[in-house]
């Protein structure tokens, strides 16, 4: 088990990369990153350079989760939550005030701010590993530690009498069940995760001993980490910084996290530090400094904006990057739902409750009805990533035709498009209410071709627009029906009907 500290991201991940690069594409690797996006960001970084068959990919939490669902379940826990954890600070402090156990807390364990404080110690007291007695046996150091032991003694027995493990039991339950694991033995590695408490400490070196070779990255001025694995006896090797000294970058990147004040010298200008009042004026800096860089010939696509809070940020910057002329790529997941995926799950919601009005009224409402005149799908699809980019080759006969050009086409009641945006069958709301009085599929008897409820006529219109060339419709019965069988005696109808009776069978080419 070995560790690796650098101030460059690069030279950590090359490092990873090497670690990961000893082993047959076939082997089992557990990735641990700080996020599960970390971690398949680099699965897949390495799945540009050679094959990749048994790369598991967590973060801490997660993995720790794994490893402790069965014992957890066996014992009959719950996993705890942020408002579990306020909810019994509250019910502790309540209780302890009541009983005149607080001395030091009582002037402001009524305020309304005073739970979720309590809840947040008590959290870390408790991946901290520090116990009542402990807390009592220091009293002399602070006038609050005999409040905070009552005040967490109380939040244990809640605990334990509710049956919840919050993130310190989770993780000392995965400490000690991770010897059964299906993982135990796998080689690790633990890219930048952070190892703040003592609880994540034991799990993750409890990870790193019994695995078969284990690397951890750890990124400069994580000092607790490293006093945290130096203290077990892992060796940390410090790697230097690749960037160039001479420069702004290399400095900041070298001395940002140094206490000690580096060497005067000359600076070069490649990093400029300044300071805005208020977000809004903050914002309007970056696009201006965006501006001037691509006077000075950089590309927009070259330069980026990382924002640390981008809930408070996006909008302005948005709407900065819009005043200054510059196109702007947000790149922080979808800021609207995509109707596509929803819409699939409607109709998925709909079929698991045979035939739901109000699903398929959801389906509809998103306007993702298919076109009756779209081109079919490529026999092979090609995923929109940047690692399957150069699969993609040149565009294919089969893709869906240009409609940027803004013309909207005419409605239609063959399409039902309205607008250029709603695709709905014709006569929608007719079929939610009689789907609704019909009550699913199993209202229906045998079929019987003669039936006064079975209603032919959207078969024949499939027939007729030659879409099909016979049916099998499945029931209690077989039947089958041909073209001749079929004769057109209606023209007002829609694909959508097909839903009003039992045709539940085979649509034969």
């Amino acid at each position: 088990m070995q560790a690796i500290q650098s101030s460059s991201a690069q030279s950590r991940i090359r490092a990873a990369r090497a670690f990961a690069a000893r082993f047959p594409p076939d082997t089992e690797l557990l990735i641990v990153a700080a996020t599960r996006g970390a971690a398949d960001d680099f699965a897949r970084a390495m799945a540009l350079e050679r094959a990749t068959f048994g790369l598991h990919r967590f973060s801490l939490t997660e993995l720790a989760a794994r490893a402790a669902a069965i014992p957890i379940s066996a014992a009959g826990q719950v996993a705890g939550t942020a408002a579990n954890a306020e909810a019994m600070a509250a019910r502790a402090a309540f209780d302890a005030l009541r009983g005149g156990e607080l001395a030091y807390f009582a002037p402001v364990a009524e305020m309304p701010g005073f739970p979720p404080a309590l809840a947040r110690t008590l959290h870390e007291l408790r991946l901290a590993g520090v116990p009542p007695p402990a807390l009592i046996a220091a009293a002399s150091a602070s006038d609050s530690l005999p409040d905070l032991a009552r005040l967490l003694e109380r939040v244990d027995d809640q605990l334990r009498t509710a049956s919840v493990a919050d993130r310190a039991a989770l993780f000392e339950t995965a400490a000690d069940a991770w010897p059964s694991t299906r993982w135990a033995g796998c080689p690790l590695l633990v890219v930048d995760v952070p190892l703040a408490s003592a609880a994540e400490c034991r799990f993750a070196l409890s990870v790193g001993r019994r695995s078969a070779a284990a690397l951890l990255t750890v990124a400069a001025g994580d000092e607790a980490t490293v006093a945290a694995l130096e203290a077990e006896g892992v060796a940390v090797t410090r790697i230097d910084d690749d960037a160039d000294p001479e420069t702004d970058l290399g400095r900041l990147r070298r001395y940002i996290f140094s206490p000690l004040p580096p060497p005067a010298r000359t600076r070069t200008g490649d990093v400029c530090l300044f300071s805005a009042p208020g977000e809004a004026r903050e914002a309007l800096e970056i696009a201006r400094r965006a501006l001037d860089e691509a006077e000075a010939g950089v590309r927009f696509d070259e330069m980026a904006v990382c924002l640390r809070s981008p809930g408070q940020y996006l909008g302005l910057v948005e709407h900065a990057f819009e005043r200054a002329g510059a196109p702007a790529y947000f790149d922080r997941g979808t800021r609207r739902p995509n109707p596509t995926g929803r819409a699939f799950i409607a109709l998925l919601s709909c079929a698991c409750e045979k035939l739901s009005a109000k699903r398929f009224d959801e389906y509809l409402s998103l306007g993702e009805v298919p076109r009756l005149d779209a081109p079919p799908p490529p026999r092979e699809t090609i995923p929109d990533d940047e690692v399957y980019a150069r699969f993609s080759g040149a565009a294919s006969d089969s893709a869906e035709p240009d409609r940027s050009s803004g013309a909207v086409p005419p409605d239609t009641d063959e399409e039902a498009i309205v607008a250029g945006a709603l695709r709905a069958p014709w006569k929608w709301e007719e079929l939610i209410v009689e789907s609704a009085v019909i009550g699913g599929t199993e209202a229906f008897g045998p079929l019987h071709l003669d039936d006064e409820r079975f209603d032919g006529t959207a078969v024949q219109c499939l027939v007729r627009r030659g879409e099909v060339d016979e049916i099998r419709i499945v029931g209690h019965r077989e039947a089958q029906l041909t073209p001749a069988q079929l004769a057109p005696e209606r023209a007002d109808v829609v694909l959508g009907q097909l839903l009003r009776g039992p045709l539940v069978g085979t649509f034969c080419k």
